[in-house]
C-alpha cells in the first residue's frame, strides 16, 4: 500500500512517516521500477505501535529498542511509567509552589525564600526519589529476568535439555541460539542471554512399574534466568544495582516464606522481651545499690562507751581532727557546752574555785550556753525557727563574735529583746582523771549581743534545749583566751559514701574511737562511735546477692541467644536447600547466596527485636539507653550464631539436590 493509504490507516502525517524512516524505525519495501514505497501490514503495525508509544511520551531511542525486540513492550511500558511518575512528582511540587504563591497575602513575595525552598525540595526529594526509582527499576528487571516452564519428559542429557529449550522457543515464536551446552546450558532467546537449570518435582501419587514396585512420579521444571544488562543500558552503577538486587531477593524470599518469616520475627521479639526484663532487673539492682546511700543515709555520733550519753562529753582533739580530715564524712555537727550567769553576778557557792557538775547549772538561775557550728547540733532544729535582727542570718552569725541567739521562752521570761547586750559570767566543765566525775571552773566574763531568738517549741519534748546559742568559733576563742584546753561536748556527722563504710570505721578506730557497749562503766569521755548502719548493711547485702546472681547468669543469657541464632536459622533453612541450589546453579556464588540468606534472617531478627525493644520501653522494663544496648547485644549474639549456621549451610551437591538424590 502507498503512503496516502498508510496515512489514512494510522493517522500519522506523511512528514512524520518520513521522519521515522530516517530514524531507522521503519524500512518499507520499494516497488520494482519506480522505487515507490510499498508498505506492508507489518509496517502499518509498527507505525501504530510507534504512534501509541509516542503518545505515551516515550523517547524514540526506547521505541527503537522495543521495535528491535531488545526490550519487551511490557518492560518498556514499566520504564515509561516510572519516568512519567517522576515527572508527575515534579509537576505536583511545582503546583504546590504555585498554590503557596497564590495564597500569599503580601503583594511582594520573598523570591529568595521561595528559591531556597524549591532548591531544598529539589535536592532532598531528588536524591530520595532517585534511590526509590533505582530500586524500582532493579526490582522490575529482576522480576522480568526469570521465567520457568514444565516438561513431562525427564531431562537426563544435555541434548534432551537443548531440545526442550528449542521447543519452548518455537512455541512462543522466539529465536533460539545455544551458546554453551551441558546440564546448565547458556542460550539466547531473541538476543537475550539466559542460563537454565532443571529441577525434578516429585508428585505425591505413587505409580506401579512393570515389576509391581511403587515409585514416585514426577515432572521436570526448567528455570531460566537472563543475564544482566550492561551498566551503560541500565544507567545504574554496578554496586548500587547489586545492592538493590540483593534487597529485592531478600524481600521476595520473605514474602514467599511468610510463615517462617513471622516465626523468625516472633522468636526474636520474645527473646528481646525476655532480655529486656532480665537486663531491666539487672540495671534496677545496680541502680538501687547506687541510690542506696541517698535513700538510706547513715548518721554517726560520738557517745560515751556505755552508750548512755551523747552530749556533755569530752571529745579529744585527735577525734575531731580525724572526723574533719576524713574523706568519708560530711555535714559535721560540733557543739561545746558552757555555763553562764546573768549580770556578771555569782552566788557565794559559785565563787568557789571548783564546784561539782550538779551544782554548776541551775535552771532559772544560770544559763545553759552552747557553742554550735550548725543548727543540726540540736535534733530537728531549723534556721526558719529563728527570728533574726534585721540583716542577720545563720551564715553571718557564724562569722561574728560576741553575738548570741536566745531561747524564745527565756527571752519572754526575762524580757530580753533583739539588740540587747547580755553580760555573762562564764564557767566551763572539766572531768577528773578517772573521767567519772565532772566539775566546773570560772572563765572570764563576756558581753554578747542578742541577734536572734529561737523557737524550740516544735521540737521533741525529750530533746534538751539550750538557753543561749553562740557561734562555735567564738566558744573556741573563749577557751583559748582563758588558756583552757578545748574539748567538744557533742559531735555527729553524715557518712559521705556509705559504700566506704569499712574504710571510715578503720580511720575512726585509729583515732581512738571504739564501738559502744551497753552496760559498760559510765564515763564522760567521748570515746564511743555509734552508727545507724544496720538497715543499710542489711539492704546492700541483700541487693549485692541479687546482683551477683543476675550477673552470674549474664554470660549464660548471651550464650543462649547465640545458640538460638544458630538453631533458628538451621530450622528455618532446612526446607530451602533446593531454593539455594537453584540460585547457585543460575550463577549466584556460594558467598553471595550465603550473605543473602544471612541478611534475610538478620533483618527479620532486627525487626522482631525492635518491636521487643519498643515493648520493653512501653512497659518501662528498661530505659532508652539500656533498651538500645540490649537491641545491639542481641543482634551481635544472634548474628554470631547465624553466621556459624550459614557457614555450615550449603555444603551439599547442587546437582543432587536438584535431582532429588540428596
Amino acid at each position: 500500500m502507498n503512503t496516502k493509504q498508510v496515512e489514512e490507516l494510522t493517522g500519522i502525517t506523511r512528514q512524520n512517516i518520513r521522519y521515522y524512516e530516517r530514524q531507522g524505525l521503519l524500512e518499507p519495501a520499494r516497488e520494482t521500477g519506480n522505487a515507490y514505497r510499498d508498505y506492508s501490514k507489518e509496517d502499518v503495525r509498527r507505525l501504530k505501535l510507534i504512534k501509541m508509544l509516542r503518545m505515551l511520551d516515550m523517547p524514540l531511542k526506547e521505541i527503537e529498542s522495543v521495535l528491535n525486540e531488545e526490550v519487551s513492550l511490557k518492560e518498556a511500558a514499566i520504564r515509561q511509567q516510572e519516568a512519567l511518575l517522576k515527572q508527575q512528582r515534579q509537576l505536583q511540587a511545582a503546583i504546590d509552589v504555585c498554590v503557596s504563591i497564590h495564597k500569599e497575602k503580601a503583594e511582594v513575595i520573598d523570591v529568595d525564600d521561595y528559591l531556597e525552598k524549591m532548591e531544598n525540595m529539589s535536592r532532598n526529594g531528588g536524591m530520595f526519589a532517585k534511590i526509590i526509582d533505582d530500586y524500582k527499576q532493579v526490582s522490575q528487571e529482576e522480576q522480568q529476568r526469570q521465567f520457568s516452564f514444565y516438561t513431562e519428559q525427564e531431562i537426563n542429557t544435555a541434548g534432551a535439555f537443548e531440545a526442550e529449550l528449542k521447543k519452548y522457543a518455537v512455541k512462543n515464536g522466539m529465536k533460539f541460539e545455544l551458546v554453551e551446552g551441558g546440564m546448565y546450558p547458556v542460550f539466547k532467546l531473541d538476543k537475550a542471554v539466559y542460563t537454565a537449570v532443571r529441577v525434578l518435582e516429585e508428585n505425591q501419587a505413587v505409580q506401579s512399574d512393570s515389576e509391581g514396585s511403587g515409585q514416585m512420579s514426577g515432572k521436570t521444571k526448567i528455570i531460566c534466568k537472563r543475564e544482566l544488562r550492561p551498566v551503560a543500558e541500565t544507567k545504574i552503577p554496578e554496586r548500587r544495582r547489586r545492592f538493590f538486587s540483593g534487597i529485592h531477593t531478600i524481600v521476595v524470599n520473605i514474602k514467599r516464606h511468610r510463615a517462617k518469616s513471622i516465626l523468625n520475627v516472633s522468636v526474636s521479639l520474645f527473646i528481646v522481651v525476655v532480655m529486656t526484663v532480665y537486663m531491666g532487673n539487672l540495671n534496677s539492682a545496680r541502680q538501687q545499690i547506687e541510690n542506696l546511700p541517698k535513700n538510706l543515709p547513715i548518721k554517726a555520733e560520738i557517745w560515751n562507751v556505755a552508750e548512755d550519753q551523747n552530749s556533755g562529753l569530752f571529745i579529744r582533739e585527735e577525734v575531731l581532727d580525724a572526723v574533719y580530715q576524713s574523706n568519708y564524712t560530711k555535714d559535721i555537727n560540733e557543739g561545746v557546752e558552757l555555763i553562764g550567769f546573768p549580770n556578771g553576778k555569782e552566788s557565794q557557792e559559785e565563787k568557789e574555785e571548783e564546784k561539782s557538775y550538779s551544782q554548776a547549772y541551775v535552771p532559772g538561775e544560770s544559763y545553759w550556753i552552747e557553742g554550735v557550728n550548725t543548727t543540726g547540733c540540736i535534733d530537728g532544729f531549723k534556721e526558719k525557727e529563728i527570728a533574726w535582727s534585721e540583716g542577720w542570718n545563720w551564715e553571718k552569725f557564724q562569722k561574728e563574735q560576741d553575738v548570741c541567739i536566745v531561747n524564745q521562752e527565756i527571752a519572754k521570761q526575762q524580757d530580753m529583746k533583739l539588740g540587747d547586750i547580755l553580760s555573762l559570767s562564764l564557767q566551763r566543765y572539766y572531768q577528773d582523771i578517772s573521767g567519772v566525775s565532772l566539775y566546773s571552773e570560772k572563765l572570764e566574763p563576756i558581753q554578747s549581743e542578742i541577734v536572734g531568738t529561737a523557737d524550740f517549741t516544735g521540737l521533741d519534748a525529750e530533746i534538751a534545749k539550750p538557753d543561749i546559742l553562740i557561734p562555735l568559733e567564738n566558744a573556741k576563742q573563749i577557751f583559748e583566751k582563758n588558756q583552757k584546753p578545748y574539748f567538744a561536748s557533742s559531735l555527729s556527722f553524715q557518712v559521705k559514701n556509705p559504700m566506704k563504710l569499712n574504710a571510715l570505721k578503720k580511720e575512726m578506730k585509729e583515732a581512738g574511737l571504739q564501738s559502744v557497749v551497753q552496760g559498760a562503766a559510765h564515763s564522760y569521755a567521748g570515746a564511743g562511735l555509734k552508727m545507724d548502719d544496720a538497715v543499710f548493711i542489711e539492704s546492700v547485702t541483700s541487693l549485692q546477692k541479687s546482683l551477683s546472681l543476675l550477673e552470674g547468669f549474664l554470660p549464660f543469657v548471651f550464650l543462649v541467644v547465640m545458640m538460638l541464632g544458630y538453631i533458628v536459622p538451621n530450622l528455618l533453612l532446612s526446607g530451602r536447600r533446593e531454593e539455594y541450589a537453584i540460585m547457585r546453579a543460575l550463577g549466584t556464588s556460594r558467598r553471595e547466596g550465603s550473605i543473602l540468606f544471612f541478611m534475610e534472617h538478620i533483618l527479620l531478627a532486627a525487626a522482631g527485636s525492635v518491636v521487643g525493644t519498643m515493648i520493653g520501653l512501653l512497659f518501662h522494663t528498661a530505659d532508652a539507653g539500656s533498651a538500645f544496648s540490649i537491641w545491639g547485644l542481641f543482634l551481635i549474639c544472634y548474628a554470631l550464631g547465624a553466621a556459624v549456621s550459614m557457614g555450615m549451610f550449603g555444603r551439599f551437591s547442587v546437582a543432587a539436590v536438584l535431582s532429588h538424590r540428596d
